[in-house]
Order: structure tokens, then sequence, then C-alpha cells
């Protein structure tokens, strides 16, 4: 992992630190349980021993540049790609059940149905896709006429817009995207980059799409121990603990098949 992590004084605030933030917040819960322990020890008296204090866990933090490291604006760039495909497949099914408009039915004539929950969750994300557009227009200060209605064409038109303006919108302090994507009935409100993963790894689940067992070998320790890590967007070994994404890990198994 060395040349790969940074200690910085501002830390990446993606999905690469999820593992540092998630092992620094059980610190801080112990650290909280450890002074209750000693507030209860010197109400009873103080005798022997004060409770002992948790282990500093030593953490490892990938810096921002200014906000999202290189990797993560990568990962964010290559999952709002991969969700606008995943959307287009599902509307492509079969089957799927179109929203109504008000064209689609004569006056007399029986109504069409209403959407399919496929078709409803793509409907969703183009409409948090095209609010992301709009936000990130606006916290830019530039001029853009998002496409009008939520078809495949205005969610493609916008997703190629954020890819284009992705690394100014990264470095954006407080972008947020509120979400439906972990619940219908209850918004999530996500960072850019894990919102595009959420809903990549949503759609990968229908489409029965997700990234299984890789044979590269970790380009850090050599090992074949890569486990996809759906929540971060990438591989991670469990020898070294390095970040490795899909395509690098399918170029891996290229490369060694072709030696």
């Amino acid at each position: 992992m060395a040349g790969e992590v940074v200690v910085s004084d501002r830390v990446c605030v993606g999905p690469c630190n999820r593992q540092a933030r998630a092992v620094w917040q059980v610190f801080l819960g112990e650290r909280e349980a450890h002074a209750d322990a000693v507030d209860r020890w010197l109400a009873s008296g103080g005798e022997g021993e004060p409770p002992p204090e948790p282990a500093v866990p030593v953490v490892e933090w990938r810096a921002g540049e200014p906000l999202h490291c290189g990797r993560c604006r990568a990962t964010g760039r290559r999952a709002l790609l991969v969700v606008d495909e995943l959307a287009a497949s599902l509307a492509a099914r079969p089957g799927e059940v179109k929203a109504q408009s008000r064209w689609s039915r004569v006056k007399g004539t029986r109504p069409h149905g209403s959407l399919s929950g496929e078709a409803d969750l793509v409907h969703t994300v183009t409409g948090e896709v095209l609010r992301l557009r709009r936000e990130v227009a606006r916290r830019l200060e530039l001029a853009d006429q998002p496409p009008a209605g939520r078809s495949g064409m205005a969610r493609s038109r916008s997703v190629s817009w954020l890819v284009d303006k992705l690394d100014a919108a990264l470095a954006l302090d407080g972008l947020t995207v509120v979400s439906s994507v972990e619940d219908d009935e209850r918004t999530v409100e996500l960072g850019p980059v894990e919102w595009a993963l959420a809903w990549e790894n949503k759609l990968r689940r229908l489409v029965d799409d997700a990234p299984g067992h890789t044979l590269a070998r970790c380009p850090g320790c050599g090992e074949r121990h890569l486990e996809w890590a759906p929540r971060a967007g990438y591989y991670v070994c469990g020898g070294c603990g390095r970040h490795v994404s899909e395509a690098e890990a399918l170029e891996l198994v290229t490369e060694e098949a072709s030696a």
C-alpha cells in the first residue's frame, strides 16, 4: 500500500476513506465509554487503578485534492457512466410499462398501466441525475439548460455533462444528493460519489451484473486476494489492503494470461 495512501491534514471525503472513518468512529465511541467509566470510578471514590484508556488506532487517510482524491474522482466518473448504461438496460427490457403522458389516453378509453417497479427506479434515478446537474450548474454559476422531461436521452446527456464537469463539481464543499436509492419512503443525503455508487450497486443487482471473483494478482503484494467492495466501487486486497479498480483487475488478468 506504500505510495497509495497519504497521511494529510485534509483527507479525502470520498469512499476511499470509508474503512478509516469506520475505525476512527469505533475509537471515538470507545473513548466516550472510557470517559463515562472514569466518571463512575471517581464517583465511587477513585480506589485502585483507573479504567484503562482505549488504544489509539493507527489510521492512514488518503488525502483530498482538494476534497476528493484522484481515485474517488475516477470512481465517481466510472459509476455515473455505468448507472446510465444500467438504467438504459433496464428501460429496454421487454414488458416494461412506460409512464403515462397527457397524450397517452383518449377520452373514453381505458387508462394505461402505471410504471412497473423497474421502470419506476429508472424514472427516479433519472430525476436525481437531472437535479444534481441543476445543482452543480447553480453552484458553479454556469449557464445551462438541462433537457426537458425524464427520458433516457435526457439522462444520458446529463450524465455526460456531469462527467465533463465532475472535477469542478467534486471540489464544491458540501455538495450532496438527496436520494431515494435506499428506500422509496425515506430519503438519504449522500455525497456525489457515494450516491453514484449506491445507484450502481442497486441497478447491478437488478440486471445481475455485479463484478464477481477475480483471479487477478494484487499489484502490491502479488497475492490473489482481491475482493469486490460494493460500496467503494473497487477490489480490496485481503493481504495488503491495496485498492484495485475493476478495469485494472481485468487488465492484470489479461496481461498474465498473455504472458
